[in-house]
């Protein structure tokens, strides 16, 4: 049996790899290039990370949840490959670096 936990984390993961996805067309087209994606990126986590609850509990769980997927998608913008329009070894870069910092 599949618990609601299991369905909800999938479909958090699926919706990470279809925004990485676009990321990838995004950077192949040459509409944005792999700095202005992490820029971008980095903006919005720093924005959430500099919020008012955040700096009243920099350590609360629904910072640091709303915190991993930006940083998921900021390592799979640095593992695209645009000759190939592939991001290599996916699974090995981007996940066991989430893995670590959590």
């Amino acid at each position: 049996m599949t618990s609601d936990a299991d369905v909800s984390d999938a479909q958090t993961a699926g919706l990470l790899l279809a925004v990485a996805a676009l990321i990838g067309s995004l950077r192949a087209k040459g509409t944005l290039s792999e700095a202005e994606i992490d820029s971008a990126l980095g903006a919005l986590a720093g924005d959430i990370g500099g919020s008012k609850l955040a700096t009243a509990m920099p350590d609360d769980p629904l910072i640091t949840a709303t915190l991993a997927p930006i940083e998921r998608l900021r390592r799979m913008n640095a593992i695209f490959d645009p000759a190939s329009g592939t991001f290599p070894d996916w699974i090995g870069k981007a996940d066991a670096e989430g893995e670590s910092e959590a």
